[in-house]
């Protein structure tokens, strides 16, 4: 008896000394489910989805204590996919003053597929293919940049902010969550099945993402709450005012209700792959679309409301105006809107093999939508970013990239749109976050630098790079006169980096290559020359030959000697 007693307080001797520990890190899972008193799930014998590293403080009770996660969102200027938890996509925020124009663009060193978050105080938060989630103040300088062990973004998944400020963001590939302080450390990070949605921060405090084995719900301080096994989810999911959650199933091709713990409240088959991600409207409507070609609208309790034949799968969400129209992107080369009632209210028509992929729109509070576009996506044609009023109208579009255009734009208090890119390896240039708005007492740029030979053959085309700096970071384009009356200009390019142009001179002369440079604002800098001659004629093989010929038939072979400048 007295050893047992031993036995009982050394345990719990060893139980008190271990829980300081708990702040490094948390192994046990009948540990948690019986301190958090909730049912967990673990499908995953290979991966221990309750082993959270935390690198910072954990509050663990039986009540799970989640108040200062616990949404009042409106302060964060636009925290998660669609805004918030139900995905309306409209902004409190006006653009009616923003022309259009890229004020500035951030970049980073890989690419850029996820879509950017903001806080509260405007700051930009993105993830990159070179294993970094950016924080980026709205001028556009560095705040800060968290290291990884993953790549950042897929299908244009977005970070999400809780009410407390804290950024929850996933790698897709060797597949963890992250939970990061707003000052760029680490709180904890968890090992998760691929993540291939965006993450989803309820009211309630609850974090939510779908990946290839189901959906997982987990509290804020990273423990698993339970899964739902139903086969890969690429479907961001929806949370109403009741706690329900919605999304849909890429195996399964099915749209699913479930309850808070877990459990089925409704399901709906339909005819193909679920990606698109559910909205909720104010009076409780689910507006879901699947790769069957169809659109659907549910009431709450799962019966079909309507369905509407789109022409093409939806691998987005749709975004709700003030009288609940819908704005949705589709993968067949349009953008649509259709009313509460399920009636086609227009369709703008996109060139053929443009695709909106992953792309969902942003309303603001001034009525213009804006959405993210690939440009003949099978041949990797590029992406723009697309601004429309709310009949169909186009405002503006740029080309941003030369590569998928995955990304989400969002909006902020400013009124400032940003939007992630990506380029197919650029050394100096794979991936960007742009910024559209108006610059205050904006700065011409710096005169460029030009590099090249001094001299060369005609009829060969030559090297010359073009560098110039911005003291605003504004892009900027350079406009080229070659002396020999041509003229080119390329495209905005972040301020910086060097650019490549290639020219050939057919007369052998001398000319002088000017170049300025122009910012997205017009401003241009003063202008750049270097003198080149063409001396040399390039020399075919024989050319003696050539010569002999002509000298002996001096008006013979014209378009010859025209070509040889004989």
């Amino acid at each position: 008896m007295e050893k047992s007693i031993l036995r009982i307080s050394a345990v719990f001797f060893c139980c008190l000394l271990a829980l300081p520990s708990i702040s490094c890190q948390m192994n046990s899972a009948n540990k948690v489910k019986s301190e958090l008193n909730v049912d967990l799930i673990y499908p995953y014998p290979h991966v221990s989805l309750d082993n959270i590293t935390i690198t910072g403080d954990l509050q663990l009770n039986k009540e799970m204590n989640v108040s200062s996660f616990v949404a009042d969102f409106s302060s964060h200027q636009w925290p998660q996919q669609g805004l918030n938890c139900q995905h309306v996509g409209r902004s409190p925020y006006s653009t009616a003053e923003n022309p259009g124009i890229e004020k500035w663009r951030f970049a980073a060193t890989h690419r850029c597929d996820t879509s950017p978050v903001i806080d509260v105080d405007g700051t930009i938060y993105f993830g990159s293919n070179d294993q970094r989630l950016y924080a980026i103040y709205p001028n556009g300088t560095l705040k800060w940049k968290f290291r990884t062990n993953d790549f950042f973004g897929d299908y244009g998944e977005q970070p999400g902010i809780a009410a407390n400020g804290t950024i929850f963001a996933a790698g897709t590939y060797v597949s963890r969550l992250y939970a990061i302080h707003p000052n760029g450390t680490e709180w904890w990070h968890c090992e998760t099945p691929r993540i291939r949605t965006s993450i989803t921060i309820s009211d309630d405090g609850m974090l939510y993402y779908g990946h290839l084995h189901g959906l997982d719900a987990r509290y804020p301080n990273g423990t698993l709450k339970w899964t739902f096994n139903c086969g890969g989810v690429q479907s961001t999911p929806a949370v109403d005012s009741t706690d329900i959650i919605y999304f849909g199933g890429i195996d399964s091709s099915t749209i699913y209700a479930l309850y808070p713990n877990g459990t089925v409240k409704w399901s709906y088959p339909t005819g193909a792959w679920v990606h698109g991600s559910p909205t909720i409207a104010p009076d409780g409507t689910i507006y879901c679309g699947s790769d069957d070609y169809y659109l659907y609208a549910f009431y709450p309790n799962g019966t079909l409301r309507w369905k509407t034949y789109t022409g093409s799968g939806m691998r987005s969400s749709p975004s709700l105006d003030e009288a609940g129209n819908l704005y949705f992107g589709m993968w067949h080369s349009k953008i649509m809107s259709i009313t509460p009632d399920g009636a086609i209210r227009w369709t703008f028509p996109l060139p053929d093999g443009d695709r909106v992929w992953g792309s969902t729109a942003a309303i603001s509070d001034d009525c213009t939508i804006y959405i993210g576009s690939s440009i003949n996506m099978d041949m990797n044609g590029g992406g723009e970013i697309i601004a429309l009023d709310l009949d169909g109208t186009l405002k503006w579009r740029k080309t941003l990239c030369d590569s998928t255009l995955r990304a989400s734009p969002v909006i902020s208090a400013d009124g400032s749109v940003y939007i992630c890119s990506s380029n197919d390896g650029t050394p100096e240039a794979w991936g960007y976050l742009h910024a559209f708005n108006t610059m205050e007492n904006n700065q011409p740029p710096e005169t460029p630098i030009i590099n090249g030979p001094a001299e060369g053959n005609i009829r060969k085309s030559i090297k010359y790079t073009f560098k110039a700096n911005d003291t605003d970071h504004t892009p900027i384009s350079f406009y080229i006169d070659w002396g020999d009356e041509t003229h080119q200009q390329t495209i905005d390019n972040e301020p910086g980096i060097i650019i490549s142009v290639y020219h050939t001179w057919t007369k052998k002369g001398t000319y002088t290559i000017r170049v300025k440079a122009i910012d997205t604002f017009g401003l241009e800098s003063d202008w750049a020359t270097l003198a080149v001659t063409m001396p040399l004629s390039y020399e075919l093989p024989h050319f003696q030959f050539y010569k002999w010929l002509f000298e002996r038939f001096p008006n013979a072979f014209p378009i010859l000697r025209y070509l040889f400048e004989i």
